[in-house]
Parts: C-alpha cells; structure tokens; sequence
C-alpha cells in the first residue's frame, strides 16, 4: 500500500505546473514612423555612406571604361587585316567581340561593373528622384545585355551557315550602337548620383 501511495504522490508531483516566470521588461515601444523609415532605407543601403562612395566610384570607373571602348572601337575590336602589305576592307578583318562583355563588367569579378544592379542599388542616394532612377537603371541593363548578346553573335558569326566575317561586322556594329546607349543610360545614372 505504501508503495502505490508513493507511486501516485511522484505522479502527482510530476505534473504540477511550473511557478510563473516573469518575462524580462520590454523595451519602449517605437513610433510607427521611425520604423518604417528604418525599413524603407535600409535595403536601400543608405545607412552606409561609404558603401554608396565606392559604388558610385566603381560605376564611374565602369563608365570610363565603356567611353575608352567606344574612342578607341577599331584599335580594341580589330585583331587582324588580311596580309602584310595588302589591301582589305574593314569587313574582311577578325574581330574581337571580348572587349565588349569585358567592359560591362561580365567577363571578370574584378571589373568595375561586376554586379552592377547591386552597385545601382549600394548608390543610391535619398534626394534621388526613383522615377528617373529606374528609367536610367533599366535602360543600362537593356541596353548592355543587347550589346553584349551582340558581341556574343559576333563571336560566333563566321561559323553560322549564312555567315562569315560580314555578319560579324554586323552584329559588331549593332554591339557598338548598343553600347553607346548603355553609357549614355549611365551617364544618367551617374548624373544623378553627383558622379560626374
């Protein structure tokens, strides 16, 4: 008998509930405002002004870099002409269409435009006007990924059944045209920034 008294005394004992913990004070509550200011600018990244300088740095840098494509196109895309001491036409030449996915950034991770919708978004500042923003953001994208589609047709031009090095100087040309529309959309971009 003790034993089954014993028995429903440590069952008994085993399903008290726990004393009642306070749990520790909280913290003042916050103004609405002040937290969804906090929210709406901090994927924006405006929190850290030197992380907006070296993104705006970078997509200067990159800009620079897609200007000195465009001055110097036929010295930077033409790799050969024909024969020592012959005559050829631009269209009979090799192309190099590497320099151009090189300067958008996409060809290295050290290239200034590396991720450049991240530096777009790193650069940003709050006296920006988003409307214009956006417009000059994604025309740079457009535009540099029709250049560079381009150039990666240029690239393989000569071994397409209707192709050769005409073609090649196609797609390159439109690579170019293309790629006067990316600088200028960053040009924009830049302007907005205080970049330039």
């Amino acid at each position: 008998m003790r034993l089954v008294l014993a028995c429903v005394l440590a069952r008994a004992a085993a399903l008290r509930p726990e004393p009642v913990r306070h749990a520790p004070p909280r913290a003042p509550p916050r103004s609405r405002r002040a937290l969804l200011r906090t929210l709406s600018l901090a994927p924006l990244g405006l929190a850290r002004p030197s992380l907006a300088a070296d993104a705006t740095e970078r997509l200067r840098a990159g800009y620079d870099g897609i200007e000195a494509l465009l001055k110097n196109w036929d010295k930077e895309t033409f790799i050969k002409c024909g024969q020592e001491g012959q005559v050829t036409l631009a269209a009979e030449c090799d192309r190099d269409a590497n320099k151009v996915p090189a300067a958008l950034g996409l060809k290295s991770t050290d290239a200034p435009l590396f991720k450049v919708e991240k530096l777009f978004k790193a650069a940003i500042t709050p006296d920006v006007d988003i409307d214009a923003w956006n417009l000059a953001t994604e025309q740079f994208v457009q535009h540099s990924t029709s250049a560079q589609e381009y150039a990666y047709t240029a690239s393989f031009g000569e071994y397409n059944p209707s192709g050769g090095k005409d073609q090649v100087a196609k797609y390159m040309d439109l690579s170019k045209d293309e790629l006067v529309l990316a600088r200028d959309a960053l040009r924009d971009v830049l302007k907005q920034i205080g970049g330039l």
